[in-house]
């Protein structure tokens, strides 16, 4: 039927299926978010300023978030091999269903120049507007492979007429699947961001280290920490918490990184590569150990100086610096969420001299007296 390994014959196991979603989602998240969130405090001083190339550019890196459904699409489908015509009707299905593209019809109309004629019509009027909902965007992607999967085992993927039906029942039909489906799920993911917030405002200690014990484990998985915290809007002190939570995982795998690897693995992995330790930290899992046992003790500081963060911010920690920087520069420019910064030394002491410092004892602890595991456990390479 075609060159892509995606056709009739490509068999769909659940494992392998669950996580090309989650990986081709946490891609597509990354190329959205990724830019603006770094580049923002950069390019802040020019804006204030008034230089127009600076103004221009962040707009445009803001509208990458706007397209976040739409990468997510092609991320899943790039994920599977497929060919171009599967590739566009996965970002034509996901992009329209998953909330960031909204729409609606008004009445307008137009005189004719010659008769002087009034003509009434309606008109769809479309806006792009935030990033949708992830959860959504990665449930229709789901939806989408199975469809295309099923057309191409049962229908030989429409066949001749395919770049006509492909985009009109896959494109079309899983849209407005999507699209249905968003409400329901986007009240599952809001109550699930309310029930966070609530237990995080009543109880922060003991919230601020579960939720970084949580994300401390989660960025060692192919489920995208950015992700997670935009679908459920994690803000406030949660956000804080997250990335800190991102931060304790960075830090043992560089002390132990530096020890048995090159320069440039401990590089990648400071840069925000700690997903690509995965292969070594599922091998000996009791490393997860000390990564939750930093990540709980770093939270103390998180609640102690009520740092906080917003959905965009939650899951960086130190990748580009996005994580610190929006607990101390910004204060409800994002999200209604973030009431409060903090200063330099407040923020020093949160995201580098606890974590560093908690990680090298529990790291000793674990290796020099309980020799859990040893450095030479996660000597690997980053491609």
């Amino acid at each position: 039927m075609n060159n892509s390994v995606f056709d009739g014959s490509y068999k769909l196991h659940p494992k392998d299926f669950f996580f090309k979603v989650l990986s081709g989602s946490a891609q597509g998240i990354l190329i959205a978010v990724l830019p603006s969130a770094v580049l923002k405090y950069i390019l802040m001083p020019l804006i204030g300023s008034g230089v127009q190339w600076a103004i221009d550019l962040n707009a445009i890196l803001v509208l990458f978030s706007s397209f976040l459904p739409i990468l997510v699409g092609i991320g899943v489908a790039m994920q599977f091999k497929m060919r171009a015509l599967d590739v566009g009707v996965m970002a034509i299905a996901v992009g329209a269903s998953s909330g960031s593209i909204k729409w609606a019809v008004a009445d307008s109309g137009f005189v004719n120049p010659i008769t002087g004629i009034a003509t009434k019509t309606q008109s769809t009027v479309y806006m792009m507007q935030g990033a949708g909902d992830v959860i959504n965007a990665m449930i229709v992607s789901a939806i989408a492979v199975l469809v295309i999967w099923l057309v191409a085992k049962y229908l030989n993927g429409f066949g001749a007429v395919a770049i006509i039906l492909s985009p009109l029942l896959i494109g079309g039909g899983v849209g407005l699947l999507g699209f249905y489906l968003a409400p329901y799920v986007g009240t599952i993911t809001a109550a699930i961001g309310d029930v966070v917030r609530l237990f995080t405002d009543l109880q922060p200690l003991p919230m601020s280290m579960l939720i970084a014990i949580a994300f401390a484990f989660l960025i060692m998985t192919p489920v995208s920490t950015v992700g997670t915290a935009l679908a459920i809007t994690l803000a406030g002190i949660g956000a804080g918490a997250a990335g800190v939570g991102v931060v304790a995982s960075t830090v043992i795998l560089l002390i132990n990184s530096v020890k048995v690897n090159k320069t440039g693995t401990s590089v990648a992995i400071f840069l925000g590569a700690m997903k690509g330790m995965m292969p070594s930290v599922f091998k000996k899992p009791v490393i997860f150990l000390s990564m939750f046992v930093t990540a709980a003790l770093s939270a103390i500081p998180v609640a102690l100086f009520n740092v906080q963060g917003t959905p965009t911010s939650a899951g960086f920690g130190w990748i580009g610096m996005v994580s610190p920087i929006q607990s101390m520069l910004v204060k409800g420019s994002e999200s209604v969420f973030v009431n409060h910064v903090i200063g330099l030394i407040p923020a020093l002491i949160t995201w580098f001299i606890v974590p560093v410092a908690v990680g090298f004892v529990v790291d000793y602890v674990a290796t020099k007296i309980l020799h859990l595991y040893s450095p030479e456990d996660l000597q690997q390479e980053i491609n």
